[in-house]
């Protein structure tokens, strides 16, 4: 069986801070932290005040022996400046032109708005690697901010749709379905009130001056409702009106 080595106590490169230093017990991580060694403390000065080496920034320039090679190939010291050197923040780019793709289509074909907010939030969620590594390395700030832009536009684009029905406000379906009968219904009691008015004369004995409908009347088969017509001599009469049919025939008659 193959012995597993556990590296000695000592100073160690932070597996979470790649510009402090951390001390390994022996069998696990301390609290303890210390600035990277400078080259200014690489000479030590002993109690006689002489200068000698000081092994811990000798002995503690390579990489941390518990850093596995996906996590030095991201280490700041072995990337380019710049956005090249934050790979996450390239990769929230990448999921935040995919969000915007899926939004911009959802829209031509007339789809549900609920899919691009799946990498709109897998880009948000991305974001926090991103910014450590960015908070870390110095690089790749502005890469991951328009990351971020990108999902988040995305994202809010694809919930707008959805905060009517949330709120129980009225969604732009509603809206339409209501202005659709809205214009059906002015010419139809335009219409009915016509038709009253002309008939006054027959059904009362005198001129009628004006006749007003409820403004939930329908043009439907089979409704009725009832409406108020004004006389010359100023009284006012109720007429039973029944549609007749889709087209909006009607019959009415004077209410006892």
């Amino acid at each position: 069986m193959t012995d597993i080595i556990t590296p000695q106590a000592g100073w160690y490169p932070d597996p979470t801070d790649s510009r402090a230093y951390r001390w390994w017990s022996g069998g696990a991580w301390t609290d303890h932290l210390t600035a990277a060694p400078s080259a200014e403390s690489v000479w030590a000065t002993d109690g006689a005040g002489r200068q000698v080496a000081d092994a811990f920034s000798f002995t503690e320039q390579g990489p941390s022996p518990f850093s596995s090679s996906f996590e030095q190939s991201w280490d700041g010291t072995s990337m380019t400046r710049g956005s090249g050197g934050n790979r996450a923040g390239m990769v929230i780019v990448v999921i935040g032109v995919i969000a915007v793709a899926a939004y911009l289509g959802s829209l031509a074909l007339a789809y549900t708005t609920i899919i691009p907010l799946i990498p709109g939030v897998i880009g948000l969620i991305g974001a926090v690697p991103a910014f450590r590594r960015a908070r870390i390395t110095g690089d790749g700030l502005a890469i991951s901010l328009l990351g971020v832009l990108l999902s988040g536009a995305a994202s809010v684009l694809a919930v707008l749709p959805l905060l009517p029905g949330l709120l129980g406000m009225p969604s732009a379906s509603d809206i339409s379905a209501i202005k659709q009968t809205v214009s059906h219904a002015v010419p139809f009691h335009t219409d009915v009130e016509k038709q009253l008015v002309a008939a006054a004369q027959k059904d009362f004995g005198q001129t009628g001056t004006a006749a007003a409908c409820p403004s939930d009347a329908l043009e439907a088969a089979s409704s009725t409702f009832s409406c108020t017509e004004i006389l010359a001599d100023g009284t006012t009469k109720i007429v039973n009106v029944t549609v007749t049919d889709a087209s909006g025939t009607i019959t009415w008659s004077p209410a006892n």
